[in-house]
């Protein structure tokens, strides 16, 4: 059952509740990760900010608290953790930086196709499942390489299986660019009479 158009203009709603307070925790995490002795504690972080991404999600749909906020805040909230994440793993050299520069690449490019929906065609792009399934393995992938930088015994396994979550979740993530310059460009082009 759909909701009408007041229900999807609800600011105030559980699953807004859990994004607003994940985008209040990432200076928090951006703040113990700038330490290296604090790294174990910054991954393990990251890992509750990215569970909570699944949780309002879950929560929007069970509760029927979708909303036209929530279909915004909530993307701009992984990419937010994205970056601070890709910022806190460049200033400790967790993982090489040409693996750095393409994930902030990525994130600029979408941020620029999204906005150039919003301004020249106003209107909003849904968030693709391809661009879901990417996130939430980056989400596993980047904690392991913050824990493999705290110096652990299990640095060498960390490290692998952050790159065994990375690249594939970063490989998902740019199908899901191609879906979106896919849904820009077909917004360019003229309607059939």
């Amino acid at each position: 059952m759909g909701q009408s158009a007041q229900a999807q203009d609800r600011v105030l709603t559980l699953p807004n509740v859990i994004t607003l307070i994940r985008i209040l925790m990432i200076p928090v995490f951006v703040y113990l990760g700038w330490e290296r002795n604090r790294l174990i504690l910054t991954g393990l972080l990251m890992g509750a900010i990215g569970a909570t991404d699944w949780i309002d999600g879950y929560l929007a749909r069970r509760l029927n608290q979708t909303s036209t906020i929530g279909k915004v805040i909530d993307p701009s909230a992984d990419r937010l953790l994205l970056i601070a994440a890709g910022i806190v793993a460049f200033h400790l050299s967790l993982i090489p930086t040409w693996l750095l520069i393409v994930i902030f690449a990525r994130e600029i490019a979408v941020s620029l196709v999204v906005a150039t929906a919003a301004l020249r065609y106003k209107t909003r792009l849904d968030v693709v499942y391809f661009g879901k399934a990417g996130t939430l393995l980056m989400m596993f992938g980047l904690p392991f390489f913050m824990l493999a930088g705290a110096d652990t015994i299990y640095l060498s396994d960390f490290r692998v299986l952050g790159y065994v979550f990375l690249v594939p979740g970063l490989v998902i993530l740019f199908f899901a660019l191609a879906s979106y310059c896919q849904k820009l460009l077909s917004l360019n082009v003229p309607v059939q009479q």
